[in-house]
């Protein structure tokens, strides 16, 4: 054998095995913890890498599941979920030590699935994944996405989110005439809202550039290299959206 096949037999064997390891299916571990809360309590929840999906009810108190995700058990048992509990707060953080190195095993996510009163006070951050939330009333979540999607599903409550790149979705299945807000910016992506066609609602919205339409008879306007759309179906409507693109499209569609 010459030199040059040996060099490259001991250069490509290693990395054949760790795109062998990484080919396996991930390991999963999962933990289920119940905490007291307010009605009117705050939730503090940082993520890194993952999903945290939330969904309302009317007790008065949390439930947290946690799936954690690595494709070898070492790497595993690094990923930390810490919680503090105080009498109307709970703090959520997740903890996924860095890894160095050509072969280091950089995996590592976490899932949250939480269960929390629906006039609960939310700040959630993650930095790559998806954010849902699902049947808050009266609430406030306030959610900082660096790359991902953030979806509200009939969410009567104040929901402001700021995100760089990805999509975000507001949806209702049916309509109230129950009060909410909807604050969306984000750099890179797409606005929408899916609402039926009777739903009252103010909306002022602005891309930077990107077109912005709706089916309900409302003009958009040129603005700068994008559009700008505000108006109302009616005086003082209960729902209020505040969307921003930098780059994107904005739409807001009926359905009966």
């Amino acid at each position: 054998m010459t030199a040059l096949p040996r060099f490259l037999r001991f250069f490509f064997l290693p990395l054949l095995l760790a795109a062998q390891t990484r080919a396996s299916d991930p390991l999963h571990w999962q933990t289920e913890r119940f905490f007291s809360l307010p009605l009117d309590g705050s939730i503090n929840l940082e993520n890194l890498d993952g999903s945290i999906h939330i969904y309302g009810w009317y007790q008065p108190r949390v439930r947290l599941a946690t799936l954690r995700n690595a494709y070898t058990a070492p790497r595993l048992q690094q990923i930390r979920v810490e919680t503090k509990s105080a009498a109307a707060s709970l703090d959520i953080r997740t903890l996924i030590p860095p890894e160095h190195g050509v072969f280091a095993d950089r995996s590592g996510t976490v899932d949250y699935t939480l269960n929390v009163p629906e006039t609960a006070h939310l700040t959630l951050k993650l930095g790559s994944g998806e954010v849902t939330l699902q049947g808050l009333r009266g609430g406030r979540a306030e959610i900082a996405l660096t790359n991902g999607r953030v979806f509200a599903i009939n969410c009567y409550a104040r929901v402001e989110a700021h995100a760089v790149t990805g999509a975000m979705d507001v949806f209702y299945e049916w309509w109230e005439n129950a009060p909410a807000l909807f604050a969306l910016t984000l750099q890179h992506g797409r606005i929408g809202a899916r609402i039926p066609a009777v739903a009252q609602f103010r909306v002022e919205a602005q891309t930077g550039s990107g077109s912005v339409g709706d089916d309900f008879h409302l003009t958009a306007q040129p603005h700068e290299a994008g559009e700008s759309l505000q108006g109302a179906t009616k005086p003082n409507p209960p729902l209020e959206f505040h969307f921003r693109t930098g780059s994107g499209n904005i739409s807001i569609d009926s359905f009966r």
